[in-house]
């Protein structure tokens, strides 16, 4: 409180700074603290829950071809399209906190007015975005070590019935997204106030640069090379931001002229929240595509772009808002769907050092099943003993 206020020995209480937009960015500094610590906590969260299911499945053995041995559930194509997006994904939110984490030191230093606005909607979104991930991907991580991963030892049910507070923690996500949507649009406006629309354009067509399609064969283009290009995937996730912003404002404008304020934002809802998740997701990828520029050892250098590859598909290919648009041809969007399939596959490989790479202590992570054999022991053997057996 202290930050914020002083207080006399005959309790007056004076609010500092005197200036109101001060005061505010000063409110808005202290809630931002607490999210921006729920979003390191639940990126924690999912790199535990998947390390424990990675291990877990690249340990454990079920069928086989005939008159031979049986192979991991891991090499199993269905599991990897479970469990390596998740990787891929604990990995861009990885990033995603890093940066939030230094814009946030930056904006405790400096007191910026826009820094404090900027890191306040990102951790409202990251927050958001990230805690309600982590939730599905518990459920995800349990289900793929079958019974073993709902026994209590193994910990990814105590985990998820203790993450579930994060969702409403700090501001319920539902508002959260609501705030940087919000965000968003005070700042479309300010900076076209008073313009005509041919200048709205003009700034989309800006702003998206080389995502925008500018004739067909970039929208049928099938190679995976072009695919793999972290200029077209960052575009596109960019081009999705400023598409939802643009026809988000022109839906809102309309409904106010009909219904007011309050009904034209209720029942432009679900756009809204799709705006929010739409720019954390960019955001988040700009973030994993610098770290892996800036990663100087070629074979970590590669998971890390597969990985970052990965994240970014997933998101193409579960947005329909690219197909609608015909940003994505039908032809592309099965290439895109089978490089999803060759990426998890090229992945498995290299799936246990990268969570291994987390760096997660056995004495935190407390899970029987997720020791795996990559310190030498007999995870059963540890399960046993670790449930009261003599073994």
């Amino acid at each position: 409180m202290h930050h914020a206020t002083t207080i006399d020995k005959v309790v007056n209480c004076a609010t500092m700074p005197p200036v109101q937009g001060r005061r505010f960015a000063a409110t808005l500094g202290e809630l931002t603290g607490g999210r921006v610590g729920l979003t390191c906590g639940s990126v924690g969260v999912l790199k535990g829950a998947i390390t424990i299911a990675i291990r877990y499945s690249a340990g454990r053995q079920q069928f086989g071809p005939p008159d031979s041995a049986e192979v991991s559930v891991l090499d199993y194509q269905s599991t990897q399209l479970k469990l390596l997006p998740i990787l891929a994904t604990a990995y861009c939110m990885h990033f995603a906190k890093d940066h939030l984490v230094s814009l946030y030191c930056d904006m405790k230093r400096t007191k910026d007015a826009l820094l404090v606005e900027e890191v306040h909607a990102l951790s409202a979104g990251l927050k958001a975005y990230v805690t309600a991930y982590t939730q599905d991907a518990l459920s995800v991580c349990r289900e793929a070590c079958g019974g073993h991963g709902y026994a209590a030892i193994n910990r990814l049910g105590q985990l998820r019935s203790d993450h579930d507070i994060f969702q409403t923690f700090e501001g319920d996500n539902t508002v959260l997204l609501q705030q940087v949507t919000g965000t968003l649009l005070k700042g479309y406006r300010a900076k076209f106030k008073g313009a005509p629309i041919s200048s709205t354009v003009n700034y989309l067509k800006q702003y998206i640069g080389g995502a925008l399609p500018h004739n067909p064969l970039v929208t049928h283009e099938t190679d995976v090379r072009h695919l793999r290009d972290p200029t077209f995937l960052r575009g596109a996730l960019r081009y999705r931001v400023a598409r939802l912003l643009f026809t988000l404002q022109l839906r809102l404008r309309n409904q106010r002229a009909r219904v007011g304020d309050f009904y034209a934002w209720n029942s432009c809802l679900s756009h809204i929240l799709a705006l929010a998740n739409a720019h954390v997701e960019s955001v988040a990828l700009n973030a994993f595509q610098t770290a892996v520029e800036g990663c100087v050892d070629p074979d970590c250098r590669r998971a890390l772009k597969a990985l970052s590859d990965l994240f970014a598909l997933r998101c193409i290919e579960s947005d329909m808002l690219f197909r609608n648009d015909e940003f994505v041809a039908p032809a592309k969007a099965k290439a895109i769907q089978k490089l999803i399939v060759s990426l998890c596959s090229e992945l498995r490989g290299a799936a246990l050092p990268l969570v291994s790479a987390f760096g997660v202590p056995d004495h935190i992570l407390r899970a029987p099943i997720g020791l795996g054999t990559h310190s030498g022991v007999d995870i059963y053997k540890e399960y046993l003993a670790a449930v009261g057996f003599d073994v």
